[in-house]
């Protein structure tokens, strides 16, 4: 179940702002809309997150090493954070926010493979 994402508020503070993202959202995932990337910090995919699923083990994220986390949204959507490895010391990495729609067979196949 998603989190009330439509409603304007009480959004994260750190949600994303991205016309993309919110045709996707106003839209309720329409497949028609075509996925997209976002290039994001790490605190803005934090909310992102929050912002979807609710507060629940928003911070269990992929460690300094870098990872992917993927994620089942409504209509067949997919999201995939790929979190990158951090640089240096203190410095959090950036993180790549892909939405994957249903009709995107390209980007699911991969995902296939590694789930046999």
């Amino acid at each position: 179940m998603l989190y009330p994402i439509w409603q304007p508020l009480p959004r994260p503070r750190h949600f994303p702002e991205d016309p993309r993202l919110d045709q996707l959202l106003d839209s309720y995932f329409d497949p028609a809309i075509g996925g997209f990337k976002l290039g994001l910090w790490r605190r803005e995919a934090r909310d992102l997150r929050k912002g979807l699923f609710g507060p629940k083990r928003v911070r269990d994220v992929p460690g300094d090493s870098g990872g992917v986390m993927e994620f089942d949204l409504p209509h067949g959507w997919t999201l995939r954070l790929t979190y990158r490895e951090k640089a240096y010391g203190w410095k959090a990495s950036d993180v790549e926010a892909k939405f994957i729609s249903p009709t995107n067979h390209e980007e699911r196949a991969p995902l296939l493979r590694e789930a046999a």
